[in-house]
């Protein structure tokens, strides 16, 4: 039996911090290079895999990268790799495709209209859809007529579906700032500023992104920013050749 809530799938985060929220938006900001888009896939994977119903929306690649990603993540094969793919290997990569095309995952394609119109458009026919996933919030934006309409329209989606609606935005590191410095929400570039109303807020922070503190070197600090059951924090390892993030040992 499918439970109704809506998790991350990483254990000490969501022990911390509480289920993904239905009938709000949440919002998942980090700095380049800090892993929200393989957080988007690891989040996207469990909730298929637990029996949910799940859409999952790129605004940065097509839907037949999203696919290699999200395989990615599943076999632990590195699909960017493919010198590197041995027969076993590329079983393991059918196999993966034809489940993932199979369950109630859906991944969206663009089709020539990478617009937020054009995915709630295609969306219509999802009625028991449970979560929504889109990554990149400012390249949604593009078209905007009005300042926060992209915004507005996500939480309207997410109040009348009743669904979780998690949203990836960039944060920009101030020019006096450190790699280790604690993100902010207030680095929301221009055209996010909108989201940072989202009523959950989640954001990521890599201190090794440049291999600047090799002693953190693979985690990503989850932070309950805002809207979770409690505020607080929690390390998980990130494996980027993998699209993906996993608990940390509990050693």
């Amino acid at each position: 039996m499918t439970s109704h809530e809506l998790n991350t799938g990483l254990s000490d985060f969501d022990a911390l911090a509480g289920p993904i929220p239905r009938g709000r938006v949440t919002l998942v900001a980090a700095r380049s290079s800090a892993g929200a888009s393989a957080f988007a896939l690891t989040v996207a994977r469990h909730n298929d895999e637990t029996g949910h119903h799940v859409a999952i929306a790129s605004f940065q690649c097509v839907a037949d990268e999203l696919m290699s990603d999200y395989v990615a993540a599943t076999t632990s094969v590195n699909t960017n790799r493919p010198l590197t793919i041995n027969k076993g290997r590329r079983t393991r990569i059918e196999r993966a495709r034809t489940t993932i095309e199979q369950s109630r995952l859906w991944m969206w394609d663009p089709r020539g209209n990478c617009s937020l119109e054009n995915l709630t458009k295609q969306m219509a026919d999802l009625s028991d859809l449970d979560l929504l996933i889109l990554d990149s919030y400012h390249l949604a934006t593009h078209g905007e007529l009005v300042p926060g309409a992209t915004f507005t329209t996500l939480r309207n989606l997410a109040r009348e579906r009743n669904i979780g609606l998690l949203v990836t935005a960039h944060l920009d590191l101030p020019a006096d700032g450190s790699e280790t410095d604690l993100p902010a929400i207030t680095e929301l570039g221009f055209l996010s500023t909108p989201v940072a109303a989202a009523e959950t807020v989640m954001l990521l922070h890599r201190p090794d992104r440049n291999g600047t503190v090799p002693q953190r070197r693979g985690e990503v600090d989850l932070i309950a920013a805002r809207g979770w059951d409690a505020a607080g924090s929690a390390t998980v390892r990130f494996e980027p050749e993998y699209h993906r993030f996993v608990d940390l040992p509990n050693t």
